[in-house]
């Protein structure tokens, strides 16, 4: 967990606007947020982690170049203290789910960081983010609108956030393709970083043997070799 902090601390910068889904990792990325300065929110969701930030006076939105000063989200949800905390806040505002994920309104907010998780993705960068095996956990949410508006906004960057490998290392989140029956969450042409406690890829531009080498060099060490026989055709 620390190191993945560290790696999201060189892709955040200071004045940078941010959102953050659902989930243990971009939860824990945030909380990872405290030395950066005037960070701005915009985000679907608003939590514990953007309530620590707007208090320590990291998120001031300063810089944003839509809605500056404010924080910007479409639900909220906490401990006890955080409505408490949040009824008598003036610098955050609701707004519906139609303008928070609207990709215009995204594209259109400078150095916007889109921070989310994915189940598993495949050497091509195609992300499951709904299924594990045959079962529905979740929908599709906001992400890709997040994604595709960070891809348009100046200096923005689309971030999915993953551990390598699941059930005590025992299965590779990085797969050679999604499995017959799996949905595909975001198009591997939506995809810009993906960060595991390995490093970082970035996928963006990048030819579909690059991007296999690049999701393998990721991966953990133990299916690294058999996910390349996958990408060869060997198996």
């Amino acid at each position: 967990l620390e190191f993945r902090r560290v790696l999201f601390r060189s892709l955040i910068n200071d004045g940078d606007c941010v959102q953050w889904g659902i989930g243990a990792i971009p939860y824990a990325v945030m909380t990872a947020l405290g030395e950066k300065n005037d960070l701005g929110i915009h985000s679907g969701i608003f939590d514990d982690a953007g309530m620590d930030l707007v208090r320590s006076g990291v998120a001031t939105g300063k810089f944003k170049s839509v809605d500056p000063g404010l924080a910007i989200a479409a639900s909220f949800f906490g401990r006890p203290q955080f409505y408490d905390w949040l009824e008598e806040e003036p610098s955050l505002a609701i707004r519906p789910y139609s303008y928070t994920h609207s990709p215009t309104v995204v594209a259109n907010i400078d150095n916007f960081i889109s921070i989310n998780s994915a189940v598993q993705i495949d050497l091509t960068g195609q992300v499951n983010a709904e299924m594990v095996g045959s079962r529905q956990l979740s929908g599709t949410g906001g992400s890709v609108d997040f994604m595709r508006g960070a891809s348009a906004s100046r200096g923005g960057k689309s971030i999915i956030a993953m551990n390598a490998s699941a059930a005590g290392g025992k299965h590779s989140r990085i797969v050679g393709k999604l499995a017959e029956g799996i949905t595909t969450t975001a198009l591997r042409t939506d995809i810009d970083y993906v960060v595991t406690e390995h490093g970082i890829a970035r996928l963006k531009y990048l030819p579909l043997e690059a991007r296999r080498e690049a999701l393998i060099e990721i991966a953990a060490p133990s299916f690294r070799d058999m996910l390349r026989e996958q990408a060869s055709g060997n198996t």
